[in-house]
């Protein structure tokens, strides 16, 4: 059992790497995009039409995406008042509650977000000519991320709890940051 758990975290540790470096991308697009609008609008005196769209999609991407690798790393903020007045005993039923929450929010991002495709799917950006499924994609994405880490977090913690400690999640965290 512990060899498919430590499977299940190095596919989630590629997953998390290839997370960030499209979020890397998304930033350095968003940033190029912004500025190339700033400079045409400004110094030119040309504004770009499409500029403002663009980096506002890039935006919504990198905001989804980075709200996965933040589950991953555990890097959202937590309320700790629950877990902390619980006796020792519930701790793995609390992370176990938190990460089925997590799966579900998952769930509903990809069930919601599909459909939302199904309805954006004629439809096309106001500046620039590509359609709104490209935009709205970001949602499911980001549903399946989420539910994935989820998934691997909960089979690793039952399949050998031993294997993720949080020291291993504190040396993932400044590994990949």
């Amino acid at each position: 059992m512990e060899k498919l758990a430590r499977g299940l975290m190095f596919v989630d540790g590629i997953v998390l790497k290839i997370n960030l470096f499209v979020c890397s991308c998304l930033l350095l697009g968003a940033v190029i995009v912004a500025g190339l609008g700033v400079i045409f609008r400004f110094v030119l005196h040309d504004s770009l039409s499409w500029s403002d769209e663009v980096s506002a999609y890039l935006f919504v991407w990198l905001t989804c995406l980075g709200a996965a690798a933040g589950v991953k790393l555990r890097a959202h903020p937590e309320v700790r008042v629950l877990a902390d007045r619980a006796p020792a005993a519930f701790a793995p039923l609390l992370k176990d509650f938190t990460d089925c929450a997590i799966l579900a929010l998952g769930a509903v991002f990809v069930l919601y977000g599909t459909d939302m495709l199904a309805l954006m799917g004629t439809e096309t950006a106001a500046s620039i000519p590509i359609s709104m499924v490209y935009p709205y994609l970001s949602i499911p994405v980001c549903g399946a991320l989420l539910a994935f880490h989820s998934l691997v977090r909960i089979a690793v913690s039952h399949l050998a709890p031993q294997t993720q400690t949080d020291a291993t999640l504190v040396e993932g965290v400044s590994e990949h940051l």
